[in-house]
């Protein structure tokens, strides 16, 4: 059996589930076998109209970069969360850097297992016609676990 490289998705912004999808992309690129899990706030990622409204959220994000100097509690004000999705967003086009949509898709064709958490599903009212095509059955922790378990060797990730 092959690495088998594990990839929980908590978080539902765009900043945290970039690289999550990078590192699951280039990991099935280079012939490991990939699951993510998505869970709570992750499980967004999934959804057919969520994930196409994923923000960053600057509070709390200090290394953010700005065009300007923004003292951290400037980032409460109204606004600041779609200032930095715009921001972030456009340098992610002009860098030529793959879309959430995009790598959803190689994500699929490079035959990455995505995995929607039952717990989620049922917490926020989720059900399997509310997701993208292409996903696993609904599971549980135990049984995306054993999934990274019968591997070789097994890497876990979380964002």
């Amino acid at each position: 059996m092959a690495t088998r490289v594990g990839i929980i998705v908590l978080s539902g912004t765009l900043d945290k589930v970039m690289p999550a999808f990078i590192l699951g992309t280039t990991a099935a690129a280079m012939g490991m076998e990939v699951g993510m899990f998505f869970s709570f706030y992750g499980i967004n990622v999934i959804h057919k109209e969520k994930f196409k409204n994923l923000k960053v959220a600057p509070v709390g994000n200090p290394a953010m970069p700005m065009p300007m100097p923004v003292p951290q509690i400037l980032t409460i004000m109204p606004g600041m969360v779609d200032f930095a999705t715009n921001m972030m967003k456009k340098m992610m086009a002009e860098n030529k850097v793959p879309s959430i949509e995009e790598l959803i898709k190689q994500s699929q064709e490079l035959g990455v297992k995505m995995y929607p958490c039952k717990t989620a599903m049922q917490l926020f009212g989720y059900k399997v016609e509310d997701l993208i095509d292409g996903l696993e059955k609904p599971a549980g922790a135990a049984t995306f676990l054993n999934f990274v378990n019968a591997g070789e060797k097994s890497i876990v990730m979380n964002f």
